[in-house]
């Protein structure tokens, strides 16, 4: 049943034969006492019907509730797929055989060239023309153009089940939903993010199974990695505002991980305080900057030599006396950022203790190559060259010898990269899901000012690195005096080359 209005008349239409055809049809129609070219109809209806007709069964299709104009004509229009001229429905004076004769050769003959078609449209009445009273002359009205509508998909959305807290699911689905349909709200998801998988559109499932490894962090906040069942994974954060995706590498699909914008830029610093002292206050025995590059599996470790002779707002002094009379890492942070202009984004600061602990923690013993032997020193024996297994705190009299080395600082920063390295790779014996619980151990042991969105970016970018495409090397410098007849360290030359490297992209250029 196409409309109704009480008191109106039922019309039938039923073609006698034709072959099987899909009918598409629009009625426009007026109120019983209004003018046939009134503007607005009362009722309005697209119908779409699909008809077997054959020889055995011709069905028939009625209007029904259909009102007369008040000079007999019905007021209606019947039209299959926007056909020229619609056909008006003759006066019911007429026989009603006559009236479905007419319906049904319109019907008929409309379908045959609307078969198989997607559009829909809605054509007024037929032209109408009246004739003034006072002049000859004919005044005709032309119907509008036909109007054609598009209907809008549906949004694609992704849905998360399996081992996943309700809160952490709903992130993941929502990130995924606007990887797979732009439409979809943003909300608070990174716009580099967003982008960098604009790409995606189309190509995800409804649904995805998953497992989520999450850690409250003593600092504040919490972090979390979810691992799809295509073996996609998800990185959140919890800065305090609630669960957010910051990171991603759906490699089922082909798209490169996204942690974050590319490189990334650290600050390490080792503290000589000794137990009991405030590690943040004391002068740093190592300092390198830590750049990775996720997109690519490559980074750079830059050491600094700890004598290099600065020039700050505080005086000229040794580059790690920075964060002595109270100033603190911030101090030395804020050095690099402001007067190298070196854009690195926070700082790690471990001292004696914290480091070996740190190190017991997230990979016990340390296999480590050396490349040559190391002299026995005061408090310590010496090393052998060649692959060893050292425990944390050899680890940790293997960090602090300089004394006796060819090379002295400068050589004892290159072997600090030597450790950073050998740990990273055992590391990636495990996988990226071990992220949140070592990230958890980190500033259990160490002091950093990284929000849990760089920490879990950065800590799932370590298990993409490719070590043999981590550069290691310490700015080259020589010895001199100043300051009172101190011996201090002055940067080489080539030395800000190197810097603008960091600077520029991350990438240290060997060539």
């Amino acid at each position: 049943m196409m409309g109704h209005t009480s008191g109106g008349e039922s019309i039938a239409v039923r073609p006698s034969r034709n072959p099987a055809i899909s009918l598409r049809f629009g009625i426009r129609g007026h109120g019983a006492n209004d003018p046939p070219n009134r503007a607005t109809p009362w009722w309005s209806r697209i119908v779409r019907r699909d008809y077997p007709w054959d020889s055995v069964r011709t069905p028939t299709i009625r209007f029904h509730n259909v009102h007369r104009n008040p000079d007999g004509d019905l007021p209606c229009g019947i039209a299959l797929h926007a056909p020229k001229q619609p056909v008006t429905c003759p006066p019911m004076g007429s026989s009603h055989r006559l009236t479905s004769a007419a319906l049904a050769i319109a019907l008929a003959t409309t379908a045959c060239t609307s078969v198989g078609s997607s559009e829909s449209s809605t054509t007024t009445g037929a032209p109408t023309t009246t004739e003034s009273n006072t002049a000859a002359a004919q005044t005709t009205t032309s119907p509008p153009h036909p109007t054609t509508t598009t209907t809008a998909a549906p949004l694609a959305t992704v849905r998360v089940i399996g081992v996943v807290p309700g809160e952490l699911a709903s992130a993941v689905g929502a990130f995924l939903s606007v990887a797979r349909d732009s439409r979809n709200d943003a909300g608070s998801l990174d716009a580099e993010l967003v982008q960098h998988h604009a790409g995606l559109s189309g190509m995800l499932e409804d649904e995805y199974a998953g497992t989520a490894h999450t850690q409250d962090l003593e600092t504040g906040g919490t972090v979390g990695v979810v691992r799809l069942d295509n073996e996609d994974i998800v990185l959140l954060a919890d800065d305090g505002e609630g669960w957010r995706v910051v990171g991603a590498h759906l490699q089922s699909l082909g798209a490169d991980p996204w942690f974050g914008g590319n490189p990334r830029r650290i600050l390490i610093l080792g503290s000589d305080a000794r137990p009991g002292g405030d590690p943040a206050v004391h002068r740093m025995d190592s300092i390198h900057i830590l750049t990775a590059v996720p997109a690519q599996g490559v980074g750079t470790i830059l050491g600094w030599p700890r004598d290099t002779w600065v020039d700050t707002p505080y005086g000229e002094m040794r580059i790690n006396a920075l964060t002595t009379s109270g100033r603190g890492p911030d101090a030395l942070f804020s050095h690099f950022v402001e007067s190298w202009g070196i854009p690195v984004e926070g700082y790690i600061l471990t001292a004696f203790s914290g480091f070996e602990k740190l190190i017991s923690a997230s990979v016990g013993r340390l296999l480590i190559s050396l490349p040559t032997g190391v002299p026995e020193q005061e408090w310590w024996p010496g090393f052998s060259a060649g692959e060893q297994r050292l425990t944390p705190t050899r680890t940790l009299d293997f960090a602090r010898t300089r004394k006796r080395l060819s090379g002295g600082d400068f050589t004892r920063s290159w072997h600090q990269g030597l450790v950073m390295l050998a740990v990273l790779t055992m590391l990636q014996q495990g996988s990226v899901e071990d992220a949140p619980v070592l990230l958890g151990e980190l500033v259990k042991y160490a002091r950093t000012n990284l929000t849990p969105t760089d920490l879990i970016q950065l800590g799932a970018a370590a298990f993409y690195m490719d070590v043999g495409e981590v550069t290691n090397e310490v700015l080259p410098g020589h010895l001199g005096r100043a300051g009172g007849g101190a011996s201090v360290v002055f940067l080489e030359p080539e030395a800000e080359g190197i810097i603008e490297d960091v600077i520029e992209d991350g990438i240290r250029d060997q060539g």
